[in-house]
């Protein structure tokens, strides 16, 4: 049986599952795994909204490319945070890769995942349209660097299968 190449990043609007697949697919085919904004605040003891706070959102940008720059060498699948492609040299680096995962939703159902969510500094305190806004300034450098998207309003079992089928076939 042919096996899935790696590795696999999932990329794509903060909300829209990118943690959720990554977990799922990592225990499916034993695969490691990391999510890479988990993976920044382990390694700099702080949580996202307080990097932003301290070093802005530049700053946490050039730290998110250099923990990106690590983890590809190292994790079979890598959930990246939804803003990675705002950086020159992170976009640089996800080009290079053969397997990027966009994962994708309508900006409703976004909205409804994030709202809440004081985790999410980019979100923090936006309402329906200036989040929309901040996603669709987004998309055409998501497609550039996708290898395939995914509607991820779907079931992750569902999503999980495309992302197999896709790889495989590749």
């Amino acid at each position: 049986m042919k096996s899935i190449q790696v590795p696999i990043i999932l990329v794509g609007f903060m909300g829209t599952g990118k943690t959720t697949v990554g977990k799922y697919l990592s225990d499916l085919y034993n695969l490691s795994y990391v999510d890479l904004d988990n993976f920044i605040e382990v390694n700099e003891c702080k949580s996202i909204p307080n990097i932003f706070n301290d070093i802005g959102e530049k700053g946490f940008r050039s730290l998110e490319t250099r923990y990106l720059k690590s983890c590809l060498n190292t994790f079979d699948i890598i959930s990246t945070g939804g803003g990675i492609i705002e950086d020159t040299n992170s976009l640089k680096l996800l080009k290079n890769q053969k397997h990027v995962v966009w994962l994708d939703c309508d900006i409703e159902i976004i909205f409804k995942r994030v709202k809440n969510d004081s985790h999410r500094p980019n979100a923090k305190s936006k309402n329906l349209n200036q989040l929309d806004a901040l996603y669709s300034s987004r998309l055409s450098r998501y497609n550039e660097i996708a290898f395939m998207k995914v509607d991820s309003a779907q079931s992750v079992s569902e999503i999980c299968t495309l992302i197999k089928t896709k790889l495989l076939s590749d």
